[in-house]
């Protein structure tokens, strides 16, 4: 069976009574389809299907049904919770929800790369989470003598653990990492 190309459009997040809820619109195959709300209150998404007096109803019926029997058709998931490996058969919540975490991965990608061009970035890779070491001007105007010291002076101070320097572009600037 095909996959669908799945993409959330208009992503919002608020505060609620477990956390962080969102919402978004569901577009399935280029087609607006349904409306996802998570109340951030436990319990599962709710979702609105986009067929209330809209020409394309059906359309629309049809694409979640095949999104729904796709999912039907994906093999367990492990996940982490509390520290314990547990499988679970996908759902539409869970779906919907690897749709949106790599969503915030890429975003968090983006702005990284961003960032790099006049800033030292260090965090534990691939934890979405990093400190940055800003530089009035981008690292490639700074000399590379005064940028290594650098390098090594954050290395030193902050890189324990898991913790590492995070820029990419730093080696073709010249500097050891």
């Amino acid at each position: 069976m095909k996959k669908p190309k799945v993409v959330l459009k208009n992503l919002k997040y608020h505060e609620g009574h477990d956390g962080y809820g969102m919402n978004a619109d569901v577009w399935i195959d280029n087609v607006n389809c349904m409306h996802v709300y998570d109340s951030a209150h436990g319990g599962g998404y709710e979702y609105t299907h986009n067929t209330y007096k809209n020409p394309n109803a059906e359309k629309v019926k049809s694409l979640i049904k095949n999104l729904e029997d796709y999912i039907k058709t994906l093999p367990e998931k492990e996940y982490d919770f509390g520290g314990k490996k547990v499988m679970v058969k996908p759902d539409l919540d869970g779906f919907i929800c690897d749709i949106e975490a790599e969503m915030e991965k890429e975003k968090t990608k983006k702005k990284m790369i961003k960032h790099m061009a006049n800033a030292i970035l260090f965090g534990v890779p691939n934890a979405d989470m990093y400190h940055i070491i800003k530089f009035k001007v981008p690292l490639s105007k700074i000399p590379q003598g005064i940028l290594q010291a650098k390098v090594l002076e954050i290395q030193s101070k902050e890189c324990k653990g898991n913790v590492q320097i995070l820029n990419t572009n730093l080696k073709e600037l010249g500097i050891r990492v």
